[in-house]
């Protein structure tokens, strides 16, 4: 396969804030819309986080379980149109929003970052053709990324037309042989991923120096303090950032 590489500019040249520029105590939880709206207000890049359920739903929200951000144990596989408005956000006003909510309220005016999370029975395919369609009437700056190989060769092989990213890191949580394919990301040979997007944790890596030697953008997960920084800008190309240190802007 010959794969031109998609390398805009916005990757690499602003941090990029993680679920959002989140602050609960100012009443903008991670993955809401207020959170995306104070990003866009302050011109930050967005990385997001979009499951499929099993309605056909494409909601943003990271946890595959919704404990966390609600205190109730529930699959977020399970919530349905009409349980998004219901489904509140670290109790608070915000509630569980579908991409094509996030895309309105963004409204084209910074980059998207947008994660693809596959569920335990989420079909590959219909998650990269949902988020295509979602995208396909807009003409916003957006990059595609997973921890799953599998989802970038669908994006590859619907010939996407955005970025592509791998994510990888230390992947503690997984099995053995996961975390070493992972981790060495020999998928890349097969995906040609236009970017990587590494578990700051796991750097320095011979690995990702080795990628990042071939010309190919590195982003940095995720930053939380002036050392995070520090080591991101030391290691990678850019970072997607929790807390963004003072003066660190640009």
């Amino acid at each position: 396969m010959v794969v031109t590489p998609l390398r805009p500019g916005w990757l690499t040249s602003r941090p990029i804030a993680h679920r959002g520029l989140h602050d609960l105590a100012a009443g903008r939880p991670e993955n809401s819309l207020a959170a995306f709206e104070a990003a866009a207000d302050a011109g930050y890049p967005c990385e997001l986080d979009v499951q499929l359920t099993d309605s056909g739903e494409l909601i943003v929200l990271h946890d595959a379980d919704l404990t966390r951000v609600t205190g109730a144990a529930r699959p977020s596989s399970t919530l349905t149109g009409g349980d998004l408005p219901r489904t509140r956000l670290f109790g608070g006003d915000q509630h569980v929003p579908t991409l094509a909510q996030v895309l309105e309220r963004v409204d084209e005016r910074i980059p998207l970052l947008i994660e693809l999370k596959l569920g335990a029975t989420a079909d590959r395919r219909a998650l990269v053709r949902g988020v295509l369609e979602n995208l396909g009437n807009r003409n916003g700056q957006y990059a595609l990324c997973s921890f799953d190989p599998g989802l970038l060769r669908f994006l590859r092989a619907e010939r996407a037309g955005y970025p592509v990213g791998q994510i990888s890191g230390l992947l503690k949580n997984a099995g053995p042989l996961r975390r070493l394919a992972g981790r060495t990301m020999a998928g890349n040979f097969l995906t040609h991923p236009d970017f990587i997007s590494y578990e700051l944790a796991g750097l320095p890596s011979r690995i990702v120096d080795m990628w990042r030697g071939r010309g190919m953008p590195v982003l940095a997960w995720t930053v939380k303090s002036a050392d995070d920084e520090r080591k991101a800008r030391k290691y990678a190309d850019n970072f997607i950032f929790d807390v963004l240190p003072e003066g660190s802007g640009h």
